[in-house]
């Protein structure tokens, strides 16, 4: 099957392909390759970006919030709130979830006389149909609900452990810049 091919069945939301990708660790660089071309593409459409540099922290980010996103489910999926026939890791997630940023390339059409102004939310719903497919197939759940409230609850999480990371990480830099004071010299200088 083709790259053009997996696409086309990620958009559609065929649940077969979903399934396939979670066992197939040849498609883990696909799903990345996925992840960047959605944030290339919205890039041009959406942002109107056309800096390569501001191009690339885009990709590196939505690359990044992929790894963490996939973290965070594969923790509540599997660890918080299972089914008994649970079985997967944060590789399987991290295949589905790329392939299920896909629906994201119909941004392109947007400015398609008409149909454009549906587009946008039509992307964003797809998309998340896309991560419930990946997440209940990925995850082995029966139940389209619970795959859903994993993904609620891994976004509470991940909204909480941010949380603490910024308020952590300010905490420090608070320390730092009080115990040197900017009048200083520094180095006996």
């Amino acid at each position: 099957m083709s790259y053009a091919e997996r696409l086309y069945k990620a958009i559609t939301l065929n649940v077969e392909f979903y399934e396939s990708v979670e066992a197939d660790k040849s498609l883990t660089r696909q799903a990345m390759m996925t992840v960047a071309l959605v944030a290339i593409v919205q890039g041009f459409v959406v942002a109107g970006i056309t800096a390569p540099i501001v191009l690339a922290q885009g990709v590196l980010g939505s690359i990044i919030r992929w790894f963490i996103w996939a973290f965070f489910i594969a923790f509540v999926g599997t660890k918080i709130l299972p089914e008994p026939e649970t079985e997967s890791n944060t590789g399987e997630l991290l295949r589905t979830l790329g392939f299920a940023y896909a629906p994201g390339l119909l941004i392109v059409f947007k400015f398609v006389p008409l149909i454009g102004f549906f587009i946008e939310p039509l992307v964003v719903i797809l998309q998340l149909a896309a991560m419930t497919v990946a997440v209940r197939q990925a995850l082995d759940f029966s139940s389209t609900v619970r795959a859903v409230g994993v993904c609620i609850v891994a976004f509470i999480v991940m909204l909480i452990a941010l949380t603490l990371f910024i308020l952590f990480t300010s905490f420090f830099v608070g320390v730092a810049e009080s115990a040197i004071a900017p009048t200083a010299p520094l180095m006996g200088v």
